[in-house]
């Protein structure tokens, strides 16, 4: 703050005489700095991931695979808690033994407990119409250009979903998500 107020004495001294300081210049640099504060803010949102992701590539996969495939086989999550296969009771300690920084073993069990729930959540919500989601990509989805389209009607999955079943607009673009993904999985 010390350097704002050097920055408004030096820009009055070099006002005119008789020009006073009506209040927007002190306006002009909070907006700027709340304006700098919400760009940072939100330039962090995305980094948790991307840094898991970048970890998991780093330290992880060569030995274990790709991070969703490896989740969606080995891991569950169990009332917020990942727990595994090895190490059930604390999966969290097991991480930060397994050659990790602390710093990066909350992010890395947040990535893997959403890789963990993506299935088990297609199963839960749509499940009673559909099996699972690799069955339901095999048998109902194709890929038209960019998008994954349903194989009988042609219509874009991003499109559809929405007035599907009463799907919530988050729920549709989580559904969308989770389908494209599956769909490169097997396209491979």
């Amino acid at each position: 703050m010390r350097g704002g107020l050097v920055y408004n004495r030096r820009q009055a001294a070099r006002r005119p005489e008789g020009d006073q300081d009506d209040g927007q210049d002190t306006m002009h640099n909070i907006a700027l700095s709340l304006g700098t504060l919400l760009l940072l803010v939100s330039m962090q949102s995305g980094a948790a991931e991307r840094d898991a992701a970048a970890a998991w590539e780093n330290r992880c996969e060569e030995c274990h695979g790709e991070a969703d495939k490896f989740a969606q086989k080995y891991l569950w999550d169990a009332d917020g808690t990942l727990q595994g296969q090895h190490h059930v009771d604390d999966l969290h300690l097991f991480m930060q033994n397994h050659y990790l920084p602390s710093h990066e073993v909350d992010k890395l069990n947040e990535m893997l407990r959403g890789h963990a729930n993506r299935l088990a959540r297609f199963a839960e919500q749509c499940g009673s119409c559909h099996d699972s989601a690799e069955e339901f990509v095999r048998n109902s989805i194709s890929t038209w250009g960019d998008a994954i389209s349903g194989v009988n009607n042609g219509i874009p999955v991003v499109e559809f979903l929405p007035s599907h079943q009463g799907l919530s607009e988050a729920d549709a673009e989580f559904f969308t998500r989770l389908l494209t993904r599956v769909e490169s999985q097997l396209s491979r």
